[in-house]
């Protein structure tokens, strides 16, 4: 749509090449602003990016990621780019099984939300009656309620409260609250996980569609990226100046700056600027979170396993001998996968940062080889690599004080998964983080 001159004129740094800040610089283009991205990598895609493995010779990602259908703002940024979903994704419906499938739930296609989930229940393999009707029950107690949960509830109280069996706990909810949220059930915000059930279960009979990326992470979307945005790739900001009209950045003057960094890296971004109430409280809300690892480990294998599922869910039987939570058949939809290859997730990972890269990997091949079918053996092992973020995702724990993406600072903006969303730390809060910043940057400028 026409812009006005006064937009066209408008120059606005943004801080950071992960999804936020890539999902800002795109659509304040849209808009008619000039975008600068400054990235102190090499590589777009911030925490969701390619890296290249040493051990394997090859690109592999930095961790294992999975979207739903539900994730609507990121897709819509791939539709404006030209991009077919055909061939970015391999969408299935939700299907979360272990590789023996002794445990087995998979929607049903066509049939409107919730009903489909309710009848993925119904039809479970694995899950006691008495365990299907209290799964139902609190997943309906929760729609009544309007997928609203006492303020200040851990998801541990949650489950406790509507009598979830130990079963229940352990196999089902406990594996997909630390899948999505990355924080053990008794410090994980409910309300929160709420939100994932609503955004999964109850948003349409798509929205519990499973995304898997056909590519790296990088080549997914971030490097598309519209060629007139420039990016300064090697530049770790250290400050922003404050300068009469706005802000400066290395003698570079800027109307507007995206801070689209990790709290800790914007609180020192902004270090130096006059000192006031609303700084300092911004600096210690910007000071309050706390961050919790994921692991991903890249198998390369023999042959092929023959597993029929792109991705699986591994049981925990015994927590000190069993790390692995996900399972990628990675080979079954990674378009240039030329050897056979899984991946495997280990989500809130703190416990296992104890553990040298060997430890882990013979606990992991064990956990593999005692799941895997008897018709389906884990294939010998040719190489493997390990990937450990450290600062994965905020810890989503009740009573966070999440920032708003406009600052209480002028013509400065936030942008990242920890910015108050309404998602846990996901790729899908990124983007909509990014977007809402640059729009609200937009409306406030023009």
């Amino acid at each position: 749509m026409p812009q006005s001159e006064t937009a066209l004129k408008k120059n606005v740094a943004v801080i950071g090449a992960g999804w936020a800040g890539l999902a800002a610089a795109h659509t304040l283009q849209q808009q008619g602003m000039q975008a600068h991205l400054f990235e102190q990598s090499h590589t777009l895609g911030g925490r969701a990016r390619k890296v290249h493995s040493r051990k394997l010779d090859k690109v592999i990602d930095n961790g294992q990621h999975l979207l739903i259908g539900a994730y609507s703002e990121t897709l819509q940024i791939m539709q404006e780019l030209g991009l077919e979903e055909k061939q970015c994704f391999l969408r299935m419906p939700l299907a979360i099984a272990t590789p023996q499938q002794d445990f087995r739930l998979r929607v049903k296609p066509g049939l409107p939300s919730p009903l489909h989930f309710l009848y993925a229940i119904g039809c479970a393999k694995g899950l006691t009656l008495p365990d299907k009707h209290k799964l139902v029950q609190a997943l309906l107690k929760l729609k009544l309620r309007k997928w609203r949960v006492t303020s200040g509830q851990t998801v541990a109280q949650w489950l406790k409260q509507e009598k979830q069996s130990v079963w229940l706990v352990r196999f089902f909810w406990e594996p997909l609250c630390i899948a999505t949220l990355n924080t053990a059930t008794p410090e994980a915000c409910m309300q929160l996980f709420a939100n994932v059930l609503q955004h999964s279960t109850d948003a349409g009979k798509q929205a519990s569609d499973f995304l898997i990326p056909r590519s790296n992470l990088s080549a997914l979307w971030p490097e598309k990226l519209n060629p007139q945005i420039p990016v300064y790739y090697g530049k770790s900001i250290q400050q922003v100046q404050r300068t009469a009209t706005a802000y400066q950045i290395d003698g570079q003057d800027f109307d507007a700056v995206i801070l689209a960094t990790p709290p800790a890296q914007c609180a020192r971004i902004i270090g130096n600027f006059p000192d006031s109430k609303n700084y300092s409280d911004l600096l210690e809300a910007l000071g309050q979170f706390r961050f919790n690892p994921i692991i991903t480990i890249t198998l390369e294998l023999e042959n092929n396993w023959d597993l029929p599922l792109p991705v699986y869910l591994l049981k925990t039987e015994d927590p000190a001998r069993d790390p692995g939570q996900w399972l990628f058949m990675r080979s079954s939809f990674v378009m240039d996968s030329s050897r056979p290859e899984v991946t495997v997730v280990i989500s809130q990972a703190s416990h296992w940062l104890e553990k040298t890269k060997e430890e882990l990997i013979g606990l992991l091949l064990g956990q593999l080889q005692r799941q895997a079918p008897a018709h389906a053996p884990l294939p010998p092992i040719k190489g493997w690599d390990l990937i450990t973020e450290k600062k994965a995702t905020f810890s989503a724990e009740p009573g966070l004080q999440r920032l708003p993406n406009r600052s209480c600072l002028p013509a400065l903006y936030l942008a990242g998964d920890w910015t108050d969303t309404g998602f846990p730390g996901v790729l899908e809060g990124a983007v909509r983080s990014g977007r809402q910043a640059a729009r609200l940057l937009v409306q406030d400028l023009i």
